[in-house]
């Protein structure tokens, strides 16, 4: 299940990434949103002595900080125009903004936005068509990026990107976007490196923060990612996090703190049933699988097929066996290709490891050659699987003691 929840500011993503994909357009770059920090700037947005008044911004100094607030001040003021109607003056006065602050690419992906709201272009197809028109504007092609990530087209984004890194490679967010695009593919090795780029820039991006996080519990350091997505929730706390952090916390078998992150109140199904799975997984660690199932809760009603992954919670309580469970993950995975099926054997394998019965081993393995490696449930067999190898190698030491010395 990929649930990293790494929202970008532009497109609200479910999970890593983009399970269920929402193609949420421009919007929130667009001119309100910039203009909202121009009265309250990020805690990442470099600060000037003094705030800036457009009349005051002539041309762009050697010190960034006075241009970021000179950047700022003029979008409040293309706020303004907008308000009032003058569409040309709030264009232009984000088309200055965007010079004094060209390293901060939410100025030009506004004026975008505004552009083409403004001839009823704010679509899918106006912005193909407007990115195809001008392949070398910066705004129209991080735009464009946007929209091909949401659509799960990542080469086109990442020929998108690698443009506009062309014209401006000291700009943190292409840089993170392009990380985005890569760990949705996924290539792990180039996201990497967009990620250490994009923090060497603003190194408390809570975006890039959270991809870094999914990189290192991808390799195994679950403390380095349990700390960044736990600066990242300090920074900019997002709905999703109590999951990814109580996840995280899970790989590094501390049951009981992943119980607790886990109890925070879940989104609605389906994504809040892998909320409940997991907090179940945990605390039958703790406290074994019967005294545990009510985490579950009820199993799914009769008659029309529940949503993926409701029938794992039928299959937990008991109510119908492993053959039934991989049948139906094979049915959800032709109707969505979301790989149904290696989830519903890493539940299995969890399942065979609580109750000692069969080779949760096996099936661990079987996770972690058929999932993406951007899925919870790849990272939580190979975290299996390397709890295993440490207990063959004290076998003094049971599954169940290390699991409640972990737990303290």
């Amino acid at each position: 299940m990929d649930r990293h929840a790494v929202p970008h500011p532009a497109i609200q993503r479910m999970n890593v990434f983009l399970r269920a994909a929402t193609a949420v357009l421009a919007t929130s770059l667009s001119l309100q949103a910039v203009a909202g920090e121009a009265a309250a700037p990020a805690a990442s947005a470099p600060a000037a002595s003094a705030p800036a008044a457009p009349d005051k911004c002539q041309a762009p100094t050697s010190d960034r900080a006075v241009n970021h607030a000179c950047a700022l001040a003029l979008a409040r003021q293309a706020e303004s125009e907008r308000n009032a109607g003058h569409n040309d003056a709030a264009l232009a006065a984000l088309a200055r903004a965007d010079q004094f602050a060209p390293q901060d690419l939410r100025f030009a992906m506004g004026r975008t936005g505004l552009a083409l709201k403004l001839v009823n272009q704010l679509t899918p197809a106006g912005i193909e068509a407007a990115a195809k028109a001008a392949p070398d504007d910066v705004g129209l092609a991080m735009t464009h990026a946007e929209l091909s990530i949401a659509k799960r087209d990542f080469p086109g984004a990442i020929a998108d990107l690698d443009r506009v890194l062309a014209k401006r490679p000291d700009a943190p967010l292409a840089w993170e976007m392009r990380a985005t695009a890569d760990v949705a593919r996924p290539d792990f090795p180039a996201a990497r490196a967009d990620v250490d780029h994009a923090l060497r820039l603003d190194p408390r991006s809570p975006v890039t923060l959270r991809l870094r996080g999914i990189l290192r519990n991808n390799s195994g350091d679950y403390a380095g990612a349990l700390a960044d997505y736990e600066t990242a929730h300090a920074v900019a706390p997002r709905p999703e996090d109590p999951f990814v952090i109580g996840s995280t916390l899970f790989l590094q078998r501390r049951f009981g703190d992943a119980a607790a992150s886990l109890a925070a109140r879940t989104p609605p199904a389906p994504d809040g049933t892998y909320w409940r799975l997991w907090r179940y997984l945990a605390l039958a660690r703790l406290t074994g699988v019967e005294p545990a199932s009510g985490a579950l809760g009820p199993g799914t009603p009769p008659g029309a097929g529940a949503p993926w992954p409701g029938p794992v919670v039928d299959f937990l309580h008991g109510s119908i066996d492993a053959a039934t469970l991989v049948e139906i993950a094979k049915k959800s995975q032709e109707a969505h290709d979301l790989s149904q099926v290696c989830e519903a054997k890493f539940y299995m394998a969890e399942d065979a490891l609580l109750r000692q019965s069969g080779d949760p081993n096996a099936l661990f393995g079987q996770v972690t050659k058929e999932c993406p490696p951007n899925f919870h449930e790849y990272e939580g067999a190979v975290a299996e699987l390397r709890a295993a190898k440490a207990a063959a190698a004290a076998p003094a030491a049971s599954v169940a003691t290390q699991d409640a010395s972990a737990a303290r």
